[in-house]
């Protein structure tokens, strides 16, 4: 979605303060989270996540037609996602989120319309449902991305009530006064210079409710037949509030109103569902989005943005105390019985490797580094598309949400620029003219698959080692101070298993000394060691 980086920037401030350094463990919620009075049926902490955006991703041939922009620049589509899906599961992933896959003229898929149709540029719900049993096959389960709060302005809804209260879709939108002609909403040049215009609903009990409601739970069973193993496993939902702070009541728009009622009906379709929110407050843990305020199911998870900020601040300036401290302060604020999702990147951020300073022979194992960070950190790694071959990318100053797309650049499957690459980028010269990706530049899937110490397959080991020890993936951490400023050191015990994990988040090599760890073990620069102890 449209966002500022503002947030992320004050959260980085607040992690590099000096009264930061000075308080190791400060950063605490302001108020505990409610508690859930009971835990979610799904339990996500094996899994590896992997986001990915459908134009962005990859092309394939697909088995019907598509409008002939989609086709002559290959966006990405259904047909492409499932000539992935080998890929990914190389990679050891076990879920994709997907953004928004509904119409909407924006090229990320945001301010889409409604929910219960495919956007043409992708292929047609058949194609969709192929790929959700193709991923199922590959024990691969799909999340969409949904927008639950407004609707696109070219929808039926917005068109019919606009300058006409006598609508029966004026009950269903935020209008602000009598005559229809003000709304809480707003518009914006997308890509390739269509306007994209988003009106939010009026979330309070009445038909824009129910019919949202309606549209989520057909993805968790398309077929309706009652049975939800054919379906999405779940959404992670943009731009969530406790309490939205625009309109009147929020316009409904809340934890304890309307996401009650959503979990409730997601919950009968099946009641495994696992729902995962993007806070709208960045500099928040996310935890008081989770359950409603007497512990009903709200969300399964949110995101670990204040540790995305930490972590990109620790491997740009190779000192761990952020590291330290934003984990400790996540792991503190997230409810008994939930889970928060481990990022360090993200679509609405630069990309990692251009973030920390990861774009020189020099500098390059950073990226090593934040391989090590994402994937064995206490929490459920989301891989964000590219970062695994170290994409680069930084937001561009376009006048338009193109500004984006330097974050978003076509996944580069190879080392030089073509099919199944998608090419949706050239209905906008500007973010193709100032491209961070080039030809044989060494950052694609072609170049480092099965190239020993790449980081395509730095990837692939952490990946496989998550696999191989429960303690990575449920364990216990306890962090263990150390002697070198710029190694994150912790243990993980689960069950009969310890392990000790050290991190190198510098250029030299080191031989820490921190409780319980072993004397002379070396860490090289920018690499980790894992030690497998007794209980």
């Amino acid at each position: 979605m449209l966002r500022s980086f503002v947030t992320l920037m004050v959260v980085l401030g607040l992690l590099a303060s000096p009264a930061m350094a000075k308080k190791p463990h400060a950063r605490q919620p302001a108020t505990p989270p409610p508690v859930p009075t009971s835990p979610s049926a799904y339990d996500a902490r094996d899994d590896i996540f992997y986001q990915l955006m459908p134009i962005a991703w990859r092309y394939g041939e697909p088995g019907s037609d598509l409008p002939p922009t989609a086709r002559e620049n290959r966006f990405g589509n259904f047909a492409g996602m499932t000539d992935s899906l080998p890929y990914l599961k190389s990679l050891g992933v076990t879920a994709v989120w997907i953004n928004p896959i509904f119409p909407s003229p924006a090229y990320h898929g945001y301010q889409h319309g409604p929910a219960d149709a495919i956007n043409p540029w992708f292929g047609g719900e058949r194609e969709f449902l192929d790929f959700l049993a193709a991923a199922r096959s590959h024990g691969i389960k799909v999340y969409l991305d949904l927008v639950t709060y407004g609707v696109s302005q070219d929808s039926i809804y917005f068109k019919d009530a606009k300058d006409n209260p006598a609508s029966d879709y004026t009950r269903y939108l935020a209008f602000t006064n009598k005559t229809n002609s003000k709304f809480t909403g707003y518009s914006f040049k997308t890509w390739n210079g269509d306007t994209v215009g988003f009106v939010n609903w009026d979330l309070r009990p009445g038909p824009a409710r129910d019919l949202v409601i309606s549209w989520s739970k057909k993805w968790l069973d398309p077929n309706a037949d009652g049975d939800p193993s054919d379906g999405v496993a779940g959404y992670r939902l943009d731009h969530v509030w406790r309490h939205y702070d625009k309109g009147p009541q929020g316009w409904g728009y809340n934890i304890d109103d309307f996401w009650r009622a959503w979990r409730a009906e997601l919950e009968k379709v099946n009641p495994a569902v696992f729902t995962f929110s993007e806070q709208a407050k960045w500099e928040t843990h996310g935890g008081d989005l989770l359950c409603t305020s007497d512990g009903a199911n709200a969300h399964d998870a949110a995101f670990t943005k204040i540790f995305e900020a930490a972590a990109r601040e620790s491997l740009k300036t190779g000192k761990a105390r952020p590291l330290y401290d934003a984990t400790h302060a996540t792991l503190k604020a997230c409810p008994n019985g939930r889970v928060f999702l481990g990022i360090i990147g993200d679509h609405d951020v630069d990309r990692l490797a251009t973030a920390i300073g990861a774009d020189t022979p020099a500098t390059a194992g950073r990226a090593h580094a934040a391989a090590a960070i994402l994937m064995l950190q206490p929490f459920p790694p989301v891989l964000y598309y590219g970062d695994e071959i170290g994409m680069l990318g930084k937001a561009g100053d376009f006048h338009s949400d193109a500004n984006d797309i330097p974050r978003r650049e076509p996944m580069k499957w190879n080392a030089i620029d073509g099919p199944p690459m998608t090419n949706y980028w050239a209905l906008h010269k500007g973010s193709v003219a100032a491209r961070f990706s080039k030809d044989t530049d060494g950052r694609s899937v072609e170049e480092q698959s099965g190239v020993k110490g790449s980081l395509l397959e730095t990837y692939r080991e952490l990946a496989r080692l998550r696999a191989a020890h429960p303690a990575l993936r449920r364990g216990v951490y306890e962090p263990l101070d150390s002697d070198a400023g710029d190694v994150w050191i912790f243990s993980k015990t689960f069950g009969g298993e310890r392990l000790l994990v050290a991190i190198n988040l510098g250029p030299d090599r080191k031989q820490p000394k921190a409780r319980g760890w072993p004397g002379g073990a070396t860490l090289e620069p920018y690499g980790y060691l894992i030690r497998v102890l007794d209980k």
